[in-house]
């Protein structure tokens, strides 16, 4: 958005002021934008049913807390991508057992130059040309590799021999038990545990993470834990398949969660022989902010919730059962970020009571360049205030629109803009403060206190300053000290016919405006005069039919200064 178009739409936002009801002209609501024109209708209609929600903010601002009960390892199937799994690749692992199904290439070269395809039968054998049957089912690929070529070297004289797997058998297997998609599934003869359970969808919420077992025949021959996996990068997936196994995924074991001052906190799967130390670990340890000494066991005894105090020095002995919690204290340790013109930018941890002096302290000072006049303070209190100010100003403007019974025919032609723009207008957080450390050491009352999540910019020092609006030429111009608004209005060719006089502003790079008045007749006196800055801005807006001008000067300096004029010193300060 344009900053003179981010001006415009905020001194039209307190105007029309005739409490009359109005039935809307066709022409009227064709001028306006789809949403802007479904806005005004919605709101008339509330009106006739209460009076008192004419101001109602909409629902869309309410914003429902997602669930965060989901065990770990819940969502790692969900995004794999079956197709990524190795169906119909080759396989150049040595330890690669072959068998029936699988296909090598035998390649000669030397004497006897020839690339021999060799499927192995159900015997277990391949045929190789002038040798014979060559019995290689259940051998390791390297395995064959050495007997084949030795067989080469016996027969041949000169001929060098190469051997590749060209082709994988196809297998099927069984996956069972507590699984999103338990059924019979074809793999290759490659594929492993880890493999079954990701085209099956891996386990279900029910289902075991840390007690899946290969069944081959009646026996188990092997358990999977995915937290090895997971958790402890361990490399093993598994044991390789063979058609008609079976993986049956377990119940889960324990499931206990951990919350607060914890790095990865959740839902965790735990052994019988594993204690709170474990859970710990498997969320990732201890954060930084973390109060070891205040843990504390959530359980449930008697149908009623009991809190147990858990000793620091006791976690490896901490025994949990299966829905017991734990919570893990907190500091209230708060964070602000600085930027822009000071020696050490970055996030900062802050204690109660600190404010820009400590902050801009701990950064290690101003940088030789800082322009401090143009510091920009912004925080989420303030940005909530100013997104509800601009919600109901656009909501007043659509009701005083409903009451207002003379429409101007020049205020037909740009109000659908404008309402579109105050109901998109950007809107920021910034608070206007004190940046000087001069200022701030002398007098410690202005030290604004910061919270949490703060952010502070300091801008370079800039030359020049900015004028927007009716002017011949708008843009910058080289700063003169001591040089007035009507300096650098000439300078930019003067001021157009269109230009209201009466609201001119000037912003400051501090985020505060003050309005003047200008008289058009060269007898009628100079501009008020006002002292400007090097990153001011001047800006003189459209003159308006009087209808939408009705407040006073103070209530747009107000608003401006609230809303509109911050997002125009932040465009100039950060460009």
């Amino acid at each position: 958005m344009k900053i003179k178009e981010s001006f415009i739409l905020f001194f039209l936002a307190i105007s029309w002021n005739n409490l009359h009801s109005q039935e809307f002209d066709p022409n009227f609501l064709a001028s306006l934008p789809e949403d802007v024109r479904q806005d005004l209708i919605n709101q008339s209609q509330e009106r006739q049913e209460s009076f008192s929600e004419q101001f109602k903010r909409p629902s869309s601002f309410i914003q429902k807390p997602q669930n965060a009960s989901q065990r770990f390892g819940m969502n790692i199937f969900s995004m794999m991508q079956t197709t990524l799994m190795p169906i119909n690749e080759p396989n150049f692992d040595a330890n690669y057992v072959l068998d029936f199904g699988d296909v090598i290439e035998l390649q000669l070269i030397g004497q006897l130059t020839s690339n021999i395809s060799l499927p192995i039968k159900r015997d277990g054998s391949v045929n190789i040309p002038e040798i014979g049957k060559v019995i290689i089912a259940g051998m390791s690929l390297e395995e064959a590799t050495k007997l084949i070529k030795s067989k080469i070297d016996a027969a041949y004289i000169g001929v060098e021999s190469f051997v590749t797997l060209t082709e994988i058998r196809n297998i099927q297997i069984i996956v069972s038990g507590n699984v999103f998609n338990p059924g019979l599934y074809t793999l290759n003869g490659n594929s492993n545990m880890f493999h079954a359970l990701s085209v099956s969808g891996g386990p279900s919420e029910d289902g075991s993470f840390r007690n899946i077992n290969l069944i081959r025949g009646d026996k188990i021959i092997e358990t999977l834990d995915l937290y090895d996996i997971f958790i402890f990068g361990k490399s093993s997936f598994g044991k390789k398949l063979k058609s008609g196994d079976v993986i049956f995924v377990n119940p889960s074991l324990g499931i206990n969660g951990i919350f607060g001052g914890i790095k990865r906190s959740g839902y965790y799967e735990i052994k019988e022989d594993e204690s709170l130390e474990d859970l710990i670990y498997f969320a990732n340890g201890f954060s930084p902010d973390s109060d070891k000494n205040v843990i504390f066991k959530e359980e449930i005894i008697d149908g009623k919730v009991s809190n147990t105090k858990i000793e620091y020095k006791n976690l490896r002995y901490e025994q949990l059962s299966d829905g017991e919690n734990i919570f893990v204290r907190q500091y209230p340790i708060k964070k602000v970020t600085i930027s822009g013109a000071v020696k050490n930018p970055g996030t900062y941890g802050i204690n109660d009571g600190d404010g820009i002096l400590e902050l801009v302290s701990r950064a290690g000072g101003y940088s030789n360049n800082a322009y401090e006049f143009g510091g920009i303070l912004e925080n989420s209190a303030a940005l909530s205030a100013n997104l509800f100010a601009r919600d109901q100003l656009y909501r007043s403007l659509l009701s005083s629109i409903i009451d207002n019974t003379q429409m101007q025919p020049s205020a037909m032609e740009s109000l659908g803009i404008i309402l579109s723009e105050i109901k998109n207008a950007e809107v920021t957080g910034r608070v206007v403060t004190e940046f000087s450390i001069d200022k701030l050491e002398q007098n410690p009352s202005k030290n604004t206190i910061l919270h949490d999540g703060d952010t502070l910019f300091i801008p370079e020092k800039i030359t020049h300053l900015y004028i927007f609006g009716q002017v011949s030429n708008q843009g910058s111009s080289n700063y003169v000290e001591g040089k007035d608004v009507d300096f650098y209005i000439n300078q930019q060719g003067g001021l157009l016919e269109s230009a209201d006089l009466n609201n001119i502003f000037v912003i400051h790079p501090n985020g505060t405006s003050q309005a003047i008045k200008k008289p058009r007749n060269v007898f009628a006196g100079k501009s008020s005069k006002i002292a400007l800055y090097p990153g001011s801005i001047i800006f003189i807006p459209k003159e308006y039919d009087n209808v939408f001008l009705s407040q006073s000067v103070q209530a747009y300096s107000s608003i401006l200064g609230n809303i509109g004029v911050t997002l125009a010193s932040l465009s100039v300060l950060k460009d």
